[in-house]
């Protein structure tokens, strides 16, 4: 078995079809079917019923996931292991988080290592299916992470373990104090808004649980739609329009008075904070710090229930 067989066969399972699978190996979809063709021909078996569109793993190979993954990841670390002449890697963490969290929490996780000079953390940003990839396929230690009460089985309990480390909230805001035309419009019940994409996951929280609660008297339109909160933030400050951002997000600007919060008259989102790990995989490193991040979250977490 070589490594790229096994990231292609999981390339298709994460991604639902042998086209996405192609683009996310860099692939044409033609060069990665021959791949995959040429996979099973050495194996001696087909690994997919192409009878199905689109194309899935056949059952023998769906039970094998758990393998597959922790094969990827023993090669990867194998490679890694063998071309770290100085040992620069195994004093290496790594923390994939949702975009919003990158800036407001990574920080405080990132003190609570700052004793040991020789460990360093590596940070990624992403979007929440980003980090949950990431997570599955190994590629970092750990994950920070919104979520609802209604998401929370998405990251599956059999292969990931989670502690809270905070408490959030979706909330609009707007800029009133600089830009009356937004209270204008709140008072018209015509509210122009700064919106996330469907496919991003704030996108779906407002989707989800503000927009049906939404007073059905206003008419809204969007003005603005971007996947970065910061952008998002932008957009309020200067007046465009109004928008749900994460309180953590906008606290500063809040404390300021510069936005005001507008949750007594439009619906908000309770989020919870999480750090996520998988249950295998990790190594020594993540293993013995683990218990150490968990302990920083639970002292966040108090801090943000006394805050509440």
């Amino acid at each position: 078995m070589r490594l790229e067989w096994i990231e292609d066969i999981l390339a298709v399972l994460d991604t639902g079809s042998f086209a996405a699978a192609a683009e996310r190996r860099f692939l044409t979809p033609s060069a990665f079917t021959r791949r995959i063709r040429s996979v099973e021909e050495m194996l001696g078996c087909p690994l997919f019923d192409r009878n199905r569109k689109p194309v899935t793993l056949l059952p023998h190979v769906l039970e094998m996931e758990t393998d597959l993954r922790d094969a990827a990841r023993r090669f990867r670390t194998l490679r890694t292991r063998l071309s770290d002449i100085h040992g620069e890697h195994r004093k290496r963490l790594s923390l994939c988080c949702q975009h919003a969290l990158t800036t407001m929490v990574s920080p405080q996780l990132a003190r609570s290592l700052g004793h040991d000079r020789d460990v360093s953390l590596r940070i990624r940003s992403g979007t929440r299916s980003d980090c949950h990839l990431m997570l599955l396929r190994q590629e970092v230690d750990f994950g920070l992470i919104y979520e609802t009460a209604e998401d929370a089985l998405q990251f599956d309990p059999e292969f990931f373990e989670k502690t809270p480390i905070g408490r959030d909230a979706f909330i609009p805001v707007a800029n009133l104090r600089d830009h009356p035309q937004m209270q204008q419009a709140i008072k018209a019940r015509d509210l122009p808004l700064i919106t996330y994409p469907p496919d991003i996951y704030l996108g779906d929280v407002f989707r989800i649980h503000v927009q049906p609660r939404l007073p059905v008297e206003i008419v809204t339109f969007s003005v603005a739609e971007t996947g970065l909160t910061p952008a998002v933030l932008q957009f309020i400050r200067q007046g465009l329009g109004i928008g749900w951002l994460p309180r953590a997000v906008a606290q500063e600007t809040l404390a300021s008075g510069e936005l005001t919060d507008l949750s007594d008259t439009l619906p908000s989102a309770a989020l919870n904070i999480r750090l996520v790990r998988t249950h295998s995989g990790a190594n020594d490193l993540a293993r013995a710090t683990w218990p150490q991040l968990c302990q920083q979250a639970t002292t966040l977490s108090d801090q943000g229930n006394a805050r509440g």
